[in-house]
């Protein structure tokens, strides 16, 4: 049979025997401060390996909290100079809290890869300079032993403790089964050729725990685990040894520090399970003399250096003012805090209150000491000579009943005076509070507490304390856990809603808040005042005892006895019953098809509450769960909510609105003496019924719109293949066939911008209308540009020629000369154009008419102002260019129509002019009218854009059309109209009427020929 025996030793002792100032002369085997400390653990690990009683390990604990710690240059590293670079050690146990110091105390000298923390239920982030040192399993090479470290779940960076656990004992069985130790992972049995001592690969699991909670569920998973530990070690509790499944060994191990575990184990690995054991406890007190050898008084004496070497330290951790003699036992045993208030009382309960951002901080008269220090500098060693014991603060959170108990216990049975008297540690240091109390009233029945103020952070004032408010508290953990009956304050008694039981954070240690808090006080320039605040306020003319207690008798109206709290209590209600949505509104067209709503109704209260339908509306029909509320009641617990799913019948509604009160009753559940326990909480519903939504689409009216510009576009073209097949008769040459011919592209352009014009979503997408609202100007104006530069280049261009005649000088003014006030108008026009495209263009938006969500029309309108800018610019230069073309048009008014046409495009301007005066107006009354405003629109264009062809054109193809012969005899009476006008006045000149003729006709017939070139 293959068996393996080992030694386990388990020590949560100090590194130091003692303080500081404790055993100063390290080889005298009888000075009774020379006990415990890490030196007397190594002797007797070192005495069973010299004996061979098998190979051994040691889990010793991390010292953190000590005096020496705290003072010693490397800080924590002094552990790792004690622990392993002197006794050989290679893994230590610490709480999580220890992962989340990074720069405290020298942590960075602690860390070494072999020297590391073993913590199996933690999850640290790769950023933590602690993740490459942690050990989730620590392995024995000696020994073969796999250590399994179980924290509180209540730690920092914990992860389920059973969880954690069972995956660690998993992870090992599946190194054993792969190196070859199981013959499978589940069957939990030794291959025979393995051994577990020396070199071999495989692993006997060892699990320590600390949370006696989870003592239960801890066995339940290694009874039913195909591969348990042998060894289930606990930090808590007092126990016989005992073997669990006739695998396991449980054990309990002392974590007092006073004592060393010793536990030999002898193990069957074919049936993996513990055979034979032993379990020793060795008092360090009475340390057997064998284990004080040499090698001890060595360790002893270097343990010793290392202490001294924390003395000359001292670091000063910030300033203060005169700190007083606090306590001393010479004489007259003095014991300042117990009389009173006392300054080192205030330093260390407002440094706890800080650490823990407390409403109040409390600490006991009776451990506080010291010969105080000079005003100046704070020396750690100052702070642990005022408080020389390593406690820990305790966090917790009480209401105001609890606060007047404790107060008032802590003022009934203090002696208040500043000697040692056996109840005088019961008098409280704080901070954060203020009393009052009378020390001439008896301490038995009322007490001596005449009132209690408590510091409101927000208002920076004292208030008086409230009853049921909730305050958090900050102590420290002797009185948490040890000082009778103090426990029984900060934790026990602790039942209220929102009260919490004290909760040691064993991260710090006082002294160290003590430090950091006067190093807070220092970075900020603060040096901190040790004069009396005014905490405790003996008030002897003050007779009547304050009292938070209240009687079934002494409840007003609406309040109740609640028995558990002893207190008058408001009558329950239902403000916090209640319906995620107090109003649903309803829209029914007739497309509508989910006419079905949710109304959650959740119970916030502290108790239950029993729901039934109480008012429903005939069109509103209850489904699913709801139902159930009109066939009968459904309690609803505290926290618990219920969806009230319904659907909406609006048959038998009406158009328009209807509103009702869907309502429910709702019970309270509860024994409430003298309170209205039936109440009713309700919804309210709005349906509105409306006829189908009018859009007020174009519809069948863009026809009218097509009709127009079809018409309007067919004369434009037909015009300019007229003018293009006619351009050689004079006739069309003396209009100069070009400018014709850019005349009728831009009144086709012009009458293009109706497709534009009969774009809406009832067509097209929102992009598309987008598009359209811009391209009706730009088809309009770069259209209507075109055409009145045209006629203005036609006309000057005549003008020009005729008036040189006329001053008898001959001027050629070629067709490219007259096309340049056409390029300019264009491109303004065109940059403008752009412009207002990129900068400011007009969308697409849809409106309400007077409000009504069923009736909207569409149009197109920019968001921004620039728009209009452009808009002005562009009416000015065309209006510009309508004016040139008039202006022109006037000049050439008694010219013959065959040239300038004048007269017809005089009657064309009024013509537009009319149209503008009754269109404009129109368009804009009828804006929120798209049919009439698309009508309007279409019809100017129309109008413009036929008033202009026709008027232009039709004189023309009607002169073509008469016979040559009236064309003739025309032309020649044209001619001597020509000339008439321009004649000047009769003088008495040498030039005879004859020969004037003579030289006009010959202008003429110069003129004729000007234009035809």
């Amino acid at each position: 049979m293959k068996s393996s025996s080992f030694n386990i030793f388990w020590s949560f002792t100090s590194l130091l025997p003692g303080d500081l100032d404790d055993c100063l002369d390290p080889t005298n085997a009888t000075d009774p401060t020379c006990v415990g400390g890490s030196a007397a653990a190594a002797s007797v690990i070192r005495h069973s390996i010299e004996e061979e009683e098998g190979p051994a390990f040691h889990f010793p604990k991390l010292d953190r909290e000590s005096r020496f710690v705290a003072m010693h240059p490397e800080g924590w590293g002094v552990n790792r100079l004690v622990l392993h670079d002197y006794f050989g050690w290679e893994f230590f146990n610490a709480p999580p809290s220890l992962l989340t110091d990074e720069n405290r105390l020298g942590s960075v000298n602690l860390l070494t890869p072999n020297f590391r923390p073993t913590i199996t239920n933690v999850a640290l982030s790769p950023s933590s300079m602690w993740f490459q040192f942690l050990e989730h399993i620590h392995v024995d090479e000696d020994t073969g032993a796999a250590f399994i470290y179980i924290q509180g779940e209540s730690q920092p960076l914990t992860t389920p403790a059973v969880k954690s656990m069972v995956s660690a004992l998993d992870y090992v069985a599946y190194v054993n089964a792969n190196n070859g130790c199981f013959d499978k992972i589940s069957g939990g049995i030794f291959s025979a050729d393995r051994i577990v001592n020396g070199t071999s690969p495989c692993l006997i699991p060892i699990v320590y725990y600390l949370d006696e909670p989870l003592r239960d569920e801890m066995l339940d998973s290694i009874r039913v685990h195909p591969n348990p530990p042998l060894v289930l070690a606990q930090g808590f509790g007092e126990m016989d040894p005992e073997i669990v499944n006739n695998q396991t060994l449980v054990v309990a191990i002392d974590i007092s520090g006073g004592l060393l575990s010793h536990l030999s184990v002898d193990v069957d690995l074919e049936n993996w399970a513990v055979k034979n054991f032993t379990f020793n406890e060795i008092d360090f007190e009475e340390l057997p003399s064998k284990y004080k050898d040499d090698q001890y008084f060595r360790d002893m004496e270097y343990l010793r250096i290392l202490a001294d070497e924390a003395l000359a330290n001292d670091p000063v951790v910030g300033t203060s003012g005169f700190m007083p003699l606090t306590r001393t036992v010479i004489d007259t045993d003095w014991r300042m805090c117990m009389g009173g208030e006392c300054p080192i009382g205030n330093l260390f309960t407002d440094a706890l209150r800080w650490a823990a951002d407390a409403d109040f901080a409390v600490v006991s008269s009776g451990g506080l000491r010291g010969e105080g220090w000079e005003a100046g500098e704070v020396h750690v060693s100052d702070i642990w000579s005022a408080l020389p014991f390593m406690n820990d603060i305790c966090i917790g959170v009480m209401s105001g009943v609890s606060v007047f108990s404790l107060l008032n216990y802590s003022t009934a049975v203090a002696t208040f005076e500043s000697t040692y008297t056996p109840m005088g540690d019961r008098l409280l240091q704080m901070s954060g509070l203020r009393i009052t109390y009378n020390t001439q009233l008896p301490g038995s029945g009322n007490g001596r507490l005449i009132s209690i103020d408590i510091w409101d952070m927000e208002k920076n004032e004292f208030l008086p304390l409230e009853r049921l408010k909730l305050y958090r508290f900050a102590t420290e953990n002797w009185m948490c856990d040890s000082f009778d009956p103090f426990p029984s304050f900060f934790k026990d008694n602790l039942r209220m809603e929102g009260e919490v039981r004290g909760t040691v954070d064993d991260s710090r240690s006082v002294q160290e808040v003590v430090g950091a808090y006067l190093s807070y006080l220092s970075d900020k320039g603060i040096s901190y005042d040790t004069s009396l605040k005014g905490s405790h306020i003996n008030d002897t003319r003050a007779f009547e005892p304050m009292s938070f207690i209240e009687t079934p008798e002494s409840c007003l109206k609406d309040y109740f006895w609640e028995t558990e709290i002893l207190t008058c209590m408001p009558c329950p209600g239902v403000n916090y019953v209640e319906f995620s949505d107090d109003l649903i509104s309803f829209l029914v067209t007739p497309h509508s098809e989910d006419l079905s709503g949710r109304n959650v109704l959740s119970n916030h209260e502290l108790f239950n509450v029993t729901l039934a339908a109480r008012l429903i509306p005939e069109w509103l029909l209850l489904k699913g769960t709801a139902s159930n509320l009109t066939k009968g009641s459904t309690l609803l617990q505290p926290g618990d909510s219920i969806a009230v799913d319904f659907d909406i019948d609006p048959t038998g509604l009406s158009k328009g609105s209807t509103r009702s009160i869907v309502s429910f009753g709702v019970i309270l559940d509860g024994d409430y003496p003298g309170c209205l326990t039936d109440l009713d909480i309700a919804f309210e519903t709005v349906v509105e019924v409306r006829a189908e939504e009018n859009f007020n689409h174009l519809g069948a009216i863009r026809m009218v719109g097509f009709t127009f510009m079809a018409l309007a576009m067919a004369l434009a073209v037909f015009f300019f293949f007229w003018t293009h097949r006619n351009k050689k008769h004079r006739i069309v040459q003396m209009s100069q066939p070009k400018f014709l011919e850019l005349i009728c592209v831009g009144t086709f352009m012009m009458a293009s911008c109706i497709i534009p014009l009969s774009v809406d979503d009832g067509v097209a997408s929102v992009r598309g209308c987008d598009i359209a609202c811009m391209s009706a100007p730009w088809l309009l104006l770069m259209g209507f540009g075109i055409t009145l530069s045209a006629l203005f280049a036609k006309i000057w261009r005549v003008n020009t020629v005729v008036s040189n005649a006329m001053a008898f000088r001959r001027v050629v003014i070629l067709e490219r000369d007259a096309m340049m006030p056409i390029a300019v108008v264009f491109a303004l026009n065109f940059t403008l154009l752009l412009c207002w495209t990129l900068i400011d263009p007009m969308r697409w938006q849809r409106e309400y008419i007077n409000g009504d969500p069923t009736n909207s029309y569409g149009f197109c309108k920019s968001e921004g102002k620039a728009s209009i800018a452009f808009l002005v610019l562009l009416i000015l230069l065309n209006g510009a260019a309508l004016v040139q073309a008039c202006v022109q048009s006037y000049y050439a008014r008694n010219m013959d129509d065959e040239y300038a046409e004048s007269r017809w495009i005089g009657i064309a301007c009024l013509s537009w002019l009319q149209v503008m005066v009754v269109g404009i107006p129109v368009i804009l009354l009828t804006s929120h009218l798209p049919v009439a405003k698309y009508f309007t629109s279409c019809a100017l264009v129309f109008l413009v854009c036929m008033s202009m062809l026709l008027l232009l054109f039709v004189p023309k193809i009607k002169a073509i059309s008469k016979p040559l012969e009236a064309q003739t005899s025309g032309f020649q009476h044209r001619q001597s109209q020509v000339c008439r006008p321009h004649l000047a006045p009769v003088y008495n000149t040498e030039i005879t009427e004859i020969d004037k003729g003579i030289q006009l006709r010959q202008r003429v017939q110069e003129l004729e020929s000007t234009l035809e070139e």
